[in-house]
């Protein structure tokens, strides 16, 4: 019943004239999904969301996805923070990816510890 109202005034908003206040609404919903390059992304960003920060870096920078309670914001950087090592690929963003190796605080690459955590000694660099 109540789906039939609001699509019964749907209609008669339609046939005053008052259409473009859905399309408007429309508009505005996709601008905030993405926008496109330079001058409203960060620097460094090539693409970039309203919502969500970069969604892709310029070459050469890593994108390092920052947590703000449940969501994750993309940052481009030159290099990735501590407990974290780029992975660069030319086809798509280079990354930041966190080091998952047991009481190491610093790792070049997913199998490489460069720094372990205070009070421990790397052995094999893991």
């Amino acid at each position: 019943m109540q789906l039939g109202l609001v699509a019964l005034a749907m209609i008669i908003l339609s046939s005053m004239g008052h259409s473009d206040v859905l399309k408007l609404s429309k508009a505005r919903r996709q601008t905030r999904v993405s926008t496109e390059g330079p001058p409203s992304c960060p620097k460094g960003c090539d693409r970039c969301s309203e919502y969500n920060g970069c969604i892709k870096c310029k070459p050469k920078l890593f994108i390092f996805l920052e947590r703000n309670d449940i969501r994750q914001i993309g940052v481009c950087l030159p290099s990735c923070p501590v407990g974290y090592y780029g992975t660069r690929n030319p086809e798509d963003n280079n990354r930041c990816t966190q080091c998952k190796i047991d009481n190491c605080e610093a790792c070049f690459n997913r199998n490489f510890c460069t720094k372990c955590k205070e009070g421990l000694y790397s052995h094999s660099r893991r």
